[in-house]
């Protein structure tokens, strides 16, 4: 390289400033004079417009917009950036001169084989541990003694049961899948939430057959001629949600139709569920002999 070359190029290296390593350069051959020239590479966030001569640096030029260089180059023109987010994706860094569009999985996604992927839930019974990320999915633990999740969810961990107040007993024992329920014989009796509160609990600490779950749901929440042709066909065919409408009636029907739980579970050979029903509300009435409590 000449001195005049030298000198042309100075400005290039003092804007790296003294410390710095030298700016990175290429070989060229001058298509006039045939020599090998060593030209200074253009800066990232820039393109090359001209090779370096004998006599002038290297010509470089800014990249317009949607184009971006990350290195040192000498490239003819800068890179489109081609990286766009996709379903389930958001920008996380948009695009620069000095980089490409950066995407992440959304709230409640992480990304799996190239994909992002929902958070798996934690099914009732279970809670979470550690929460998902955009990188990694959600894990899940089995509740310990004392603690419960009465719902699927990808955010709650287990839940501590409540202890009773003065003046109520348990009218009935937590579970992995639902609270202690506190409160007394008359509440009971007086029905409310209370009795739908006992009642959705009871129902979901007894793991129950498939068949008769969709049995009970078919005969009692979906008993009008017209939904049973309708919705027959959409029916659930897993527990978790068939629990679902289970927990959705009793938190709606009357209170006339709650009365007729054990005969309704009888009729739809759940015999084990309707004795133990009656022995709880039995239990409950003995502690309080001048409770008003009456089932069928």
């Amino acid at each position: 390289m000449d001195m005049l070359s030298l000198l042309l190029l100075l400005p290039l290296f003092l804007l790296r400033g003294a410390s710095a390593d030298p700016a990175p350069t290429y070989q060229h051959q001058d298509q006039f004079t045939g020599r090998i020239l060593t030209c200074v590479k253009c800066p990232p966030g820039s393109h090359m417009v001209a090779h370096c001569t004998a006599s002038t640096p290297t010509q470089c030029a800014p990249c317009k917009d949607d184009h971006f260089t990350e290195l040192w180059n000498y490239l003819p023109r800068c890179l489109y950036c081609n990286n766009f987010c996709t379903a389930n994706q958001e920008v996380e860094t948009q695009c620069t001169p000095l980089k490409n569009r950066v995407c992440r999985c959304k709230e409640g996604f992480y990304r799996a084989d190239g994909f992002c992927v929902r958070h798996s839930e934690c099914s009732p019974g279970s809670g979470v541990q550690t929460k998902g990320t955009p990188q990694t999915n959600t894990v899940c633990e089995r509740c310990s003694e004392g603690f419960f999740s009465g719902s699927s969810s990808a955010q709650d961990a287990c839940v501590k049961h409540q202890e009773c107040a003065e003046g109520q007993t348990v009218l009935l024992h937590g579970s992995v899948y639902h609270d202690t329920v506190c409160g007394t014989c008359e509440n009971l009796a007086n029905g409310g939430e209370t009795l739908r509160t006992f009642l959705t609990g009871f129902f979901s600490m007894h793991r129950m057959r498939v068949g008769r779950m969709k049995k009970f749901v078919q005969r009692y929440i979906y008993k009008s001629g017209e939904e049973r042709s309708t919705r027959d066909t959409n029916l659930p065919k897993q527990r978790g949600p068939l629990m679902d409408h289970i927990r959705m009636w009793l938190g709606e029907a009357r209170e006339e139709d709650l009365k007729k739980l054990p005969l309704m579970l009888k009729a739809t050979q759940l015999n084990t569920m309707a004795e133990k029903l009656l022995k709880r509300f039995n239990e409950i009435k003995q502690q309080s002999p001048d409770c008003r409590l009456s089932w069928v």
